[in-house]
């Protein structure tokens, strides 16, 4: 088989040629394409950094995309080839490349390969499983009962709490901000109408819609401070926002849990998702 690695100096260039492969899976690539779609209106919309961008071909045909907003983990979409083979054509080119990667994530078995492969040429590094997370589909929702308070977008009144709370959830999953990125990020989704509150007197649960696509959207973050949980808020905020998002034109919505929280895959199956396929965030550590 022969494997070719194309790079992209801009999103648009990989859309263009690699966009068709990833909308035949587009919800369980939302990931990749999701960020491809952002940085061909900002290149520089994650970061400081330029991304990599790299289309994988198979005999002229597109069979997997990477992409990889520094400093953060390379993303991988699904490989519709020989997965091992692919891969270890991926690393090859990565390494010529110089690149340096602190983690994977994508679709369980192409993250665990790459994972597999990536440390197997690096001494004194190991991987270890960050979250293992379903990616789930609605294209409809249930009418479930409703907790007291409404749907209603972010402002810049809710900005000081918002931060605490992002701030909060960034750390929870992994992915920590301090306080002023924690701040910048909530700045954008208020500017960006992405952030949404179910309110009840007050701010008690949120919900964010983050990397549209062609056809579909993600939901997430997710979530509900400790005192607020056990009232159904974060249900009644993730149904009603699936609806609008539906009702705007999307024809789905997408979004990941955590394996390890089976409440709020319950939860979400109750509303109307349905699992898609199992995916993996994985880190690079010293042994």
């Amino acid at each position: 088989m022969t494997i070719e690695i194309i790079s992209h100096s801009h999103a648009s260039e990989l859309i263009s040629l690699s966009g068709p492969y990833l909308e035949q899976n587009e919800c369980e690539n939302n990931l990749p394409i999701g960020l491809a779609y952002r940085l061909a209106e900002d290149p520089y919309y994650y970061g400081s950094e330029l991304p990599l961008l790299l289309s994988i071909l198979e005999q002229g045909r597109v069979v997997g995309v990477v992409v990889m907003t520094p400093p953060k983990r390379i993303v991988l979409s699904r490989i519709d080839t020989d997965i091992q083979v692919t891969v270890i054509h991926l690393v090859r080119h990565l390494r010529r490349i110089d690149v340096q990667i602190p983690g994977a994530v994508g679709p369980a078995v192409e993250a665990q390969t790459f994972a597999d492969c990536w440390v197997e040429g690096v001494p004194g590094v190991s991987t270890g499983i960050s979250r293992r997370m379903r990616v789930f589909e609605a294209r409809g929702t249930a009418n479930l009962p409703l907790s007291p308070g409404k749907l209603r977008l972010a402002d810049m009144d809710d900005h000081p709490l918002m931060t605490k709370w992002i701030a909060t959830f960034s750390e929870i999953i992994g992915e920590p901000l301090n306080l002023e990125d924690a701040r910048s990020h909530v700045e954008k989704r208020i500017k960006d109408q992405s952030l949404h509150i179910w309110d009840h007197d007050g701010p008690v649960s949120i919900a964010g819609v983050s990397r549209p696509m062609r056809n579909g959207t993600t939901i997430g973050p997710v979530y509900t401070p400790p005192e607020h949980r056990g009232k159904g808020y974060a249900t009644s905020c993730v149904m009603l926002l699936t609806k609008k998002l539906l009702a705007d034109g999307y024809s789905f919505c997408s979004l990941y849990t955590d394996l390890l929280n089976p409440t709020s895959n319950s939860i979400y199956m109750k509303i109307g998702y349905i699992p898609i396929g199992d995916a993996l965030e994985l880190d690079f550590l010293p042994m």
